[in-house]
């Protein structure tokens, strides 16, 4: 009688003396997606510490960069599901910026509750949201146009209906956006946390999350499926707007008024975090985790060449090398995998 066959994946399942259990767990550990994010992340960091340990490693400066780093994170987290989908919102910047000055005239000029601003701003932004995701998905527009055009029409209504931004302070609002927790870490950060375990819960333990991947990874697949590709577009269109109008609060909670020029281009840092965390650009691959990642990586960036003393035009320099690179190490490896 012939003997059954045993396969080498079954013998890597099983263990060997050179590939036991543990060994297998540690390659596992080295094949996840995030895990040359979270490298890269370690690495700048200590490089950081060791070229400026009297500047940049400190509480101070951790902290610092921590709230940096918090609502780009937020606004990145919307962002992150969309890249997912297969979409892209170009004019969360725009978005960003009218929402905070909407905010300030609600509580500065028109004296309304802080109970009622923040949801007000999460709502409009979900309503804009709505919007891009409604004509992408209805008449077939590629998000790419729709949101540039959105780009357009919400800046000029910004600079038309705004003439002198308002600015002000509401202790109640402010305590709760940006007031220091235990008397030392300061709102933001728990704001961020709460939205990238909310939105890791949601991607990876949810229907809706494995929908999300479905449709970026394949889109008439996902059709066949039963999955009605459209309305979850149009949720993570819904949902990057929201995240965008709770930024916009958490901001004014933290600098009391911004600009009628704020916004624009905060979209590529948006982009720049996303794609650095390991966000397929076609669709069907990432995580909230490898966008906070990614985030931070921006955030050392952008500390490190202050406290380096390199000019701050060089910033975006830094930050496009960065993502060209981050490109370029996610096509290597999708080859590798035969993705």
């Amino acid at each position: 009688m012939a003997q059954p066959t045993t396969t080498a994946e079954e013998v890597v399942r099983e263990g060997t003396p050179e590939t036991g259990p543990g060994r297998q767990r540690l390659r596992r550990v080295f094949q996840v997606r995030e895990f040359g994010i979270l490298a890269a992340a370690i690495g700048l960091f200590v490089a950081l510490s060791i070229a400026r340990p009297a500047t940049f490693f400190t509480e101070d400066n951790i902290l610092r960069i921590a709230m940096q780093i918090s609502l780009l994170t937020i606004l990145a987290t919307g962002m992150t599901f969309l890249f997912i989908a297969g979409e892209i919102d170009l004019s969360i910047g725009a978005m960003y910026g009218l929402l905070a000055l909407t905010v300030s005239k609600m509580l500065f000029d028109w004296q309304w509750s802080p109970w009622l601003a923040m949801p007000a701003a999460i709502a409009a932004g979900a309503g804009i949201g709505f919007v891009n995701g409604f004509l992408t998905t209805r008449f077939r527009i590629p998000s790419f146009i729709v949101t540039l055009g959105m780009l357009g029409i919400l800046r000029g209504i910004a600079l038309v209906w705004i003439r002198t931004p308002p600015i002000g302070r509401s202790p109640q609002f402010d305590q709760v956006t940006a007031g220091r927790l235990f008397g030392e870490v300061p709102m933001q950060i728990f704001w961020m946390l709460a939205v990238v375990l909310v939105a890791s819960f949601v991607l990876s333990r949810t229907k809706f999350g494995y929908h999300v991947y479905a449709t970026g990874d394949n889109e008439q697949a996902a059709r066949n499926a039963g999955i009605n590709t459209p309305r979850v577009k149009l949720l993570c269109f819904v949902i990057v707007g929201a995240l965008t109008g709770l930024a916009a609060s958490i901001l004014i909670g933290w600098v009391h008024g911004v600009s009628r020029g704020y916004g624009p281009g905060y979209e590529l840092d948006v982009i720049a975090a996303v794609v650095i965390g390991g966000t397929n650009l076609f669709g069907g691959i990432g995580s909230v985790f490898g966008t906070f990642l990614g985030a931070a990586i921006t955030g050392m960036i952008t500390t490190g060449l202050v406290l380096l003393g390199a000019q701050q035009d060089s910033e975006p320099i830094a930050k496009g090398a960065v993502i060209i690179l981050a490109v370029l190490l996610d096509v290597t490896v999708r080859r590798r995998q035969g993705l």
